[in-house]
Formats: structure tokens, C-alpha cells, sequence
């Protein structure tokens, strides 16, 4: 019985050594820099570290940092968007994007939002998106037309997407948060930064949707670990980065692995326990019995020596 318990408990820590072993395995990894192998795609030249295209034998390049190549155009995914990459400087570490429904005219929708609603980056890759948190349109969903409601001044309508299922859409420059009652966030897209610009048609907003925006890229953030955060710690271009310390709260998910792996836990020692009491318990019996049945042997010797003697 012992043996069982000593098995269990040896082969807990085995695993969560082989656990251990495994992820520095995979940061060792990460650590060792990819062969930097050059390649283009259509305007862009010379994609080379930390960038790959898809395709390219596995040691090009960072595989957290890969472009597809479609139609001799080279194209981004940001989840859940789509951005054509137009320029690359390797210098300031900083892309030029256009998000590929803008460039195509073919929805007047962004594919995706690289920002939060907050104008906080959601990539951990790209964390020197547009250096001002004004520097970028908010796509609203409406369930009228609010046109003609003050707080609507600064709203442009999207032609297009009208009245689409008798919803009504607008972009929004505006660095404020609040939209109406009847509205909801749908994308945000970044562009330029123009303070003293007035957006009296859609035209004017989808010309500067379509000029693009930069970007900036950091290895250093992808590689800062899961306790930790990333921010550019300095504008001045080639933009620097910086890991800090953040508390998060725990996901619901990691809560139930943290109380389940704390009730495997006790379980697994509790019946080491309970094993050892039975062991214990058991080896107490036998000694018990032991001494008994030498202490009725005695006895009866004692009985047949005294008989003897008589």
C-alpha cells in the first residue's frame, strides 16, 4: 500500500516536470532567432525578419509574424481584420496598412478592429498602432436615423449600409466614447491624424480610410511572458517597448482548473492518508495479535511445565 501512494505521488511531480520542461523548451525556442531569408510580394521588397510569407520554409522568419501573398499583394490578418501591406520599415519598425474592404471598395465596413473601443491595441504584436487616441474612426450600428439629434453633429452617415436591415450606420471622429442609446460599437478603424479636419460627406472619410495607417511591430511584446504586459515606452521612432508587471484576473476557465486541480490534489492526498492510516492501523492489529498469541503460549508452557512437574 505504501508503494501505491509513494507511485502516485512520484508520478504527479514527474508530469508536472515534464509540463515544466516543455514550456522553457518552447521559450528556448522562441529565444533562437529564425533565419532571416529575404522574399517579396508585388510593391513590397525585401520581407525579411522578423516577417515571413506563408510558405517559406519553416526556419524564415517568426511564424507570429507572417504575411500571405495573394494576387502579387501582400496582406496582414490582425483578428479579425484583413490589411494590405503597402510599405515596411525595418529602421522604425513600422508597417503601412489599408484595410483590404477600404482598398477594394467593396464594403464600406472595416474587416476588422485593430483597437478597442478605448483605443487600446488588441494584438499583442502591433502595440504602436497610431500614436494619438483620436486618429481613428468608430463604425456605429443604430436602429434609426439620428442624423438630426445634436449629439449626432460630429456623425457620418455610411451610404451604403443605410438602412440595411433597418439599421443606420455612421462613423465617428471623435476621441469621446458616448454614443446614443439607439447605437453600438461596430469597428474601429485607424487613420492619419487630422485635428483641424471636417468630414462633411463619406467620400471625405473614405479618402482617408483608404491612404491607410502605421503601425508599429515588436518582437520584444510577442515575447513578453503571459504575467506581463507591453507598452511603447517612447515615441520617438524606432519606437521603443517596454514589459510591465500587470495583475489580471484570473479567465472563469482558469478558476475551474485552479479548483480542480486543488480538489485532484487533495483527493490524491487525502487517500494517501486514509493508506497510511490502513497501514498503520493493520500493522497494530498484527502486533497485537502477536504479543497475544505469545502471551498464550507462555501461558500454556507455564501450564504444562507446572503439570510436569506434579
Amino acid at each position: 500500500m505504501r508503494v501505491q501512494c509513494s507511485f502516485t505521488t512520484s508520478t504527479i511531480i514527474l508530469f508536472s516536470a515534464l509540463i515544466f520542461l516543455a514550456f522553457i523548451h518552447r521559450a528556448q525556442a522562441r529565444d533562437r532567432k529564425p533565419v532571416n531569408c529575404s522574399t517579396s510580394c508585388g510593391e513590397v521588397q525585401n520581407i525579411k525578419y522578423p516577417f515571413r510569407l506563408k510558405g517559406n520554409p519553416s526556419g524564415c522568419g517568426d511564424p507570429d509574424h507572417e504575411f500571405s501573398c495573394v494576387n502579387g499583394k501582400t496582406i496582414l490578418e490582425i483578428f479579425p481584420g484583413k490589411y494590405y501591406v503597402h510599405n515596411s520599415s525595418y529602421d522604425d519598425q513600422n508597417l503601412r496598412l489599408v484595410d483590404v474592404n477600404f482598398a477594394n471598395r467593396s464594403c464600406s465596413l472595416p474587416s476588422g478592429s485593430v483597437k478597442t473601443a478605448d483605443g487600446k491595441v488588441m494584438d499583442f504584436r502591433f502595440r504602436g498602432a497610431v500614436i494619438y487616441y483620436a486618429s481613428h474612426f468608430r463604425f456605429v450600428k443604430c436602429s434609426k436615423n439620428i442624423s438630426s439629434l445634436p449629439t449626432a453633429a460630429n456623425y457620418t452617415r455610411v451610404p451604403r449600409l443605410a438602412t440595411t436591415n433597418g439599421s443606420y450606420f455612421y462613423a465617428v471622429y471623435v476621441p469621446e466614447y458616448y454614443y446614443p442609446p439607439q447605437c453600438s460599437l461596430v469597428a474601429v478603424a485607424p487613420v492619419d491624424y487630422h485635428p483641424d479636419m471636417k468630414f462633411t460627406s463619406y467620400k471625405a472619410v473614405m479618402k482617408l480610410l483608404q491612404a491607410g495607417f502605421d503601425i508599429g511591430w515588436s518582437v520584444k511584446c510577442r515575447d513578453c511572458s503571459l504575467a506581463k504586459g507591453c507598452a511603447v515606452s517612447s515615441w520617438v521612432k524606432p519606437l521603443t517597448y517596454e514589459c510591465y508587471i500587470q495583475c489580471k484576473e484570473p479567465t472563469e476557465l482558469q478558476i475551474i482548473l485552479i479548483y480542480v486541480a486543488i480538489g485532484v490534489g487533495a483527493l490524491i492526498g487525502l487517500l494517501c492518508i486514509i493508506l497510511i492510516l490502513v497501514v498503520v492501523i493493520r500493522r497494530c492489529r498484527r502486533t497485537r495479535n502477536e504479543a497475544k498469541r505469545n502471551l498464550q503460549n507462555q501461558n500454556q508452557q507455564s501450564l504444562t511445565t507446572e503439570i510436569n512437574s506434579s
